[in-house]
């Protein structure tokens, strides 16, 4: 059984000698690689509707003596550096300010469109190669989506990284890796949340005690950034009527949230007016301003 087992191992190392010899070649892998473009977008936070840019992905691969003439691959893509979880996030330097925002392979954006890096969320297609040697490439857009409405948060440059992985969707062996940057531009910014309404007062002539009438409105503005509010006149007459204009604040500091004020008008007591009949109805337009 001794020399048995010898003489098997020794014509296997001839075999594996005379196969050298010839030439045979081994298996080999193809060899490619991936690039994608980084994203630069301008977002406003305060704005309603979301913001979509697109990118592309390139996938570029080479066929080896051995390799088949097509190849089934699949791109994935992590969640980025500042990832919570699966929810990918830009952050603003070494900060805890952070925007959120997800990468669609479709512009169908629901999470089953998510690009991802699970079996069911990557990117997917195939590569046909000529003779031994060969390139074949491909490429496709992707979406990038910040939702609107999101917490203000102070002005400036927010970043992420998210890496990708380009595998045989075979044998799942990774063929190659990368990354693209994801920057996100934001400026400081305020807005009304909610608009004054009208204010409407009702006076009898040479009536004793004043008539006032309010309305509340919002702001949002940009986390830290410091704004006033005026009218572009605090009084004014309407009828022959002095009214006034105020605030229940002239000034304040964004908080990225909506913060509520209160516009006051008041007309005082003892004024004749200047309505030649029974009643008058009369109207005037004043602009509230935000500066910041």
């Amino acid at each position: 059984m001794k020399n048995t087992m010898l003489q098997i191992a020794r014509y296997a190392l001839r075999a594996w000698a005379l196969a050298a010899l010839l030439g045979i070649p081994a298996a080999q892998a193809f060899t490619c690689s991936v690039s994608v473009t980084s994203i630069v977008t301008a977002y406003s936070p305060t704005v309603a509707g979301d913001n979509v840019t697109t990118g592309s992905y390139t996938i570029t691969c080479t066929r080896a003596g051995g390799d088949a003439a097509t190849l089934n691959w699949s791109l994935g893509a992590d969640n980025g550096t500042h990832a919570a979880g699966a929810q990918n996030r830009v952050q603003l330097g070494a900060t805890a300010n952070r925007y959120n925002y997800e990468a669609y392979r479709v512009s169908t954006y629901v999470n089953a469109n998510r690009w991802q890096d699970a079996a069911a969320t990557r990117f997917s297609g195939t590569l046909a190669f000529g003779a031994v040697g060969s390139s074949a490439s491909t490429t496709a857009v992707f979406y990038l989506r910040l939702p609107g409405s999101q917490a203000v948060r102070p002005a400036g440059t927010y970043t992420d990284t998210v890496g990708v992985t380009l595998r045989n969707s075979g044998t799942l062996a990774v063929l190659a890796t990368g990354s693209f940057g994801v920057t996100v531009i934001t400026t400081a910014n305020c807005q009304f949340s909610t608009f004054p309404t009208n204010l409407t007062f009702s006076y009898t002539s040479f009536q004793g005690s004043p008539v006032s009438a309010s309305t509340p409105f919002g702001v949002q503005c940009t986390t830290g950034l410091p704004y006033t509010l005026a009218f572009d006149a605090s009084s004014s007459v309407l009828l022959g009527l002095t009214y006034t204009l105020s605030l229940s604040a002239s000034s304040g500091t964004g908080i990225g949230t909506p913060q509520a004020f209160t516009a006051t008008g008041q007309i005082a007591g003892g004024q004749a007016g200047a309505c030649a009949t029974a009643t008058c109805s009369g109207s005037q337009t004043r602009t509230l301003i935000i500066s910041y």
